[in-house]
């Protein structure tokens, strides 16, 4: 078994504390938790591998997926597995059900255990860019939220993308957009979808992955931390209040399993399902 640490430094710890995924800190709600990587896979990929002008590494694209919604999506095959290179932005259930949409209500929102999105400040000009916020009930909502033939991921899928991401995993998952990019030109913009700046560490999207910062809606409602954070669920349950989620950070080079309250929005990867 390979071990993999995940840990802050007690300094970048003070620095991420006001971008956290709970309302009052760490310890309530969304905490962070140490993970570890379990056995590691043969690798393998398919499909033509391009090479990537910026980071130097060969990125293979998988088939793009539709959703039931209509929005079709970039993906791309990583080891053994095939993610979704894009958040997820549907407004329905694979079954063609609606997924509820409480807005600015506050309360719908917090009193929701049916499964409801957000888009990001309730401005829907945030679902090209950084795609939707949704609670744990609807990511395992009976009625589906993947397109057919895809799935949420689990801890083990989570477990094995970083892993075989390697060291540093953190910035090789996210999008190159960050403000400052070294790699320049197009990466290094102001405008969203992007990272914030940070001198030691920034985006290289060595595999393909892209994640992009769309933070995330607390349970009580409150939107925080886009451009800053993207938290994406997993469908492993922790408690009857909680769900893991995985957590990059823009001021941190790793990739933090945390526990989430169900009633937070986060952003969503969906796994294309091989069983």
């Amino acid at each position: 078994m390979k071990k993999r640490g995940y840990f802050f430094a007690l300094t970048l710890m003070t620095l991420l504390m006001g971008s956290c995924a709970s309302d009052s800190g760490r310890d309530s709600g969304e905490a962070t938790d140490e993970a570890t990587s379990g056995e590691v896979m043969d690798d393998a990929t398919t499909g033509d591998a391009t090479d990537d002008a910026a980071s130097g590494k060969a990125i293979t694209p998988g088939t793009p997926v539709t959703d039931v919604d209509g929005n079709t999506y970039q993906t791309v095959v990583i080891g053994k597995q095939e993610w979704m290179a894009e958040n997820l932005k549907t407004t329905m259930y694979s079954n063609g059900e609606p997924i509820e949409y409480p807005g600015e209500d506050k309360a719908a929102w917090r009193d929701n255990t049916s499964g409801a999105y957000a888009w990001y400040d309730n401005d829907k000009g945030n679902k090209e860019t950084y795609g939707g916020l949704y609670n744990w009930y609807a990511v395992t909502s009976p009625s589906g939220l993947c397109p057919e033939g895809w799935r949420m991921p689990d801890e083990e899928d989570w477990l094995y993308l970083t892993d075989f991401v390697g060291d540093e995993m953190g910035n090789k998952l996210k999008s190159r957009r960050q403000v400052g990019s070294p790699f320049g030109g197009e990466y290094d913009t102001m405008e969203h979808p992007r990272w914030e700046t940070f001198s030691a560490n920034y985006g290289l999207d060595e595999v393909g992955f892209s994640a992009l910062p769309g933070g995330n809606r607390h349970a009580s409602g409150s939107f925080v931390t886009k451009g800053a954070n993207a938290l994406f669920w997993s469908a492993s349950e922790i408690s009857a209040e909680a769900g893991f989620g995985w957590y990059i950070y823009h001021g941190y080079y790793g990739v933090d399993r945390g526990h989430g309250d169900k009633g937070a929005g986060f952003s969503v990867r969906c796994i294309r399902d091989d069983d």
